[in-house]
């Protein structure tokens, strides 16, 4: 348990002291709906140990702790709500039946239940977009990176410029991938690949034409990201 954790129950601790002191202290008449509003008071203090742990686990990356805040303040505005409600109830609780603070109370925890849901669905859906998104950039990345180091393997200056068109070509094109990329993505892999080999060997004319055949690719990739947009 880290210590962040042992002070978040420590400060959850004190909250349920302090309130149970503070209701007990003042001369609220203990009919049911004290003990109603109590029980109530003390769920929504326990609930944060839950709540504030799937928000802010320390084992979580700090995108997901991030993305924790809306779940976090949920629990937040539910125990705050809750606890003015708890002793508003017990103040009043000769005057108002002991069903409508029930029928408040679970209200209300229905409510931060339902927000709670939806929210850490939406963390959920959130960051599986954004590790497809990352697995959709690598594979252009790592074209990039290769393009890149292939200009450093030109030995002539007429190589170096042909290839570096290749690579410059690669650098603004639009990095994120999908099925209909998948092909001209498929074909400049295989072009690069033998203009490696081409490279190696300086192989003039090959690499002139192996770049022409690369843009060709990058400028049809290039086309079908702008209709697929």
């Amino acid at each position: 348990m880290s210590k962040n954790t042992i002070r978040f129950y420590a400060v959850l601790a004190l909250v349920l002291v302090a309130f149970s002191v503070i209701v007990f202290v003042v001369p609220f008449e203990k009919n049911a709906a004290f003990w109603v509003s109590y029980v109530f008071a003390i769920i929504a203090i326990c609930a944060q140990a839950y709540v504030q742990s799937k928000a802010f686990n320390s084992g979580m990356p700090a995108r997901s702790k991030f993305y924790g805040f809306p779940i976090g303040k949920i629990g937040l505005v539910y125990l705050i709500a809750q606890l003015i409600l708890s002793i508003l109830f017990m103040a009043l609780g000769a005057y108002i039946p002991v069903w409508i603070s029930v029928v408040v109370f679970v209200l209300l925890f229905c409510a931060a239940a339902v927000g709670f849901i939806a929210v850490d669905a939406t963390r959920d859906e959130v960051e599986r977009q954004d590790e497809k998104l990352k697995a959709d950039v690598n594979r252009m990345r790592a074209l990039q990176s290769k393009a890149s180091h292939l200009v450093s393997l030109c030995k002539t200056p007429e190589a170096r410029k042909a290839v570096l068109e290749v690579s410059d070509a690669l650098k603004y094109s639009d990095p994120v991938s999908s099925d209909a990329t998948r092909e001209a993505e498929d074909n400049l892999a295989s072009v690069i690949d033998v203009l490696q080999s081409a490279i190696v060997d300086d192989d003039i004319e090959s690499i002139k034409t192996l770049c022409k055949d690369a843009i060709g690719s990058i400028s049809e990739r290039n086309r079908i990201c702008k209709l697929n947009k």
